[in-house]
């Protein structure tokens, strides 16, 4: 049998467990109504700027912008963006990514010397260079991105794409379709594909001053800064709502754990008042017996 004291200590100990656990949740909680709440509004500038920018493509010469080099993909180098955690605790968030890359890699694995990663997260990092993918870069950046840090990497992004370091670039993140269930998602970045705006409708027809091509040269970052800005909140979404569920589930294990000690330890406490009892029973008959 367990000694009683010892169970006593196990309870103190899961008890503090509960109470991180428990804070860990809330934090979580706070942070992902922010992220929500940020998502929204990139949410409704990217649509407002999808929405001119889709008037821009078809107004005048239609058959200009589709010999400017952002829709064009040439070479054979891919890149991709990966989007992780820099801390664990988030049930599946990191995992589910994982599996994906090792699996894509595993159906198509003459795709292993065509394919760049770029980490965004140290869990990410952390993976590759475990498993010796290939990497733009051999460091990591911190999944706390800033506009002005999304700013840079887009300049950086469409300045290899121009130069032809990559043909292709994606994003690899997590989406968060409904409150429990995230499905990871390979999308295009770039060179920008017109199939992404056919559900749009032209609204306008623009006269283009200076040109086009110049208006189109403006424009074509700030969609793209809007494009990797919703997704980097879209993914911290599906990293706090995850998180927020592992808390939620580790307070509920850790009070069934405590309910289960605090049972034992009131069975070893009655355990040993009633042989304490027997004791002093058996030692009462003994002095009788002596009488």
């Amino acid at each position: 049998m367990s000694n009683p004291k010892e169970i006593k200590r196990r309870i103190l100990s899961i008890e503090s467990v509960i109470k991180t656990t428990e804070a860990m949740k809330m934090i979580s909680i706070v942070k992902l109504r922010k992220a929500k709440n940020l998502l929204m509004k990139v949410k409704n500038y990217l649509d407002s700027i999808e929405t001119i920018f889709f008037d821009l493509l078809f107004t005048g010469n239609k058959e200009k912008f589709e010999k400017n080099p952002f829709f064009s993909e040439k070479g054979r180098i891919k890149l991709f963006i990966v989007f992780t955690s820099d801390r664990g605790l988030c049930g599946s968030f990191n995992s589910s990514i994982f599996s994906k890359i090792n699996h894509l890699f595993q159906k198509k694995g003459y795709l292993h010397n065509e394919c760049l990663f770029f980490p965004i997260g140290k869990k990410g990092f952390d993976f590759l260079y475990k498993k010796k993918y290939n990497m733009y870069n051999q460091n990591w950046i911190k999944n706390d991105l800033s506009h002005q840090k999304i700013q840079f990497l887009v300049s950086k992004f469409i300045f290899g794409f121009l130069k032809e370091k990559f043909s292709s670039i994606y994003l690899i993140y997590n989406h968060l379709k409904k409150s429990s269930f995230q499905e990871v998602v390979i999308e295009k970045f770039l060179p920008i594909t017109i199939k992404d705006f056919r559900k749009k409708t032209l609204r306008f027809s623009y006269i283009l001053e200076p040109s086009q091509k110049e208006i189109l040269n403006f424009i074509i970052p700030k969609f793209l800064n809007a494009k990797l800005l919703k997704i980097f909140w879209k993914s911290t979404t599906a990293e706090h709502t995850s998180r927020m569920i592992s808390m939620h589930k580790a307070t509920e294990n850790a009070s069934d754990i405590k309910h289960d000690l605090i049972l034992n330890y009131n069975k070893e406490r009655q355990t040993t008042i009633t042989k304490e009892i027997l004791e002093i029973i058996s030692g009462l008959e003994s002095l009788n017996k002596k009488k």
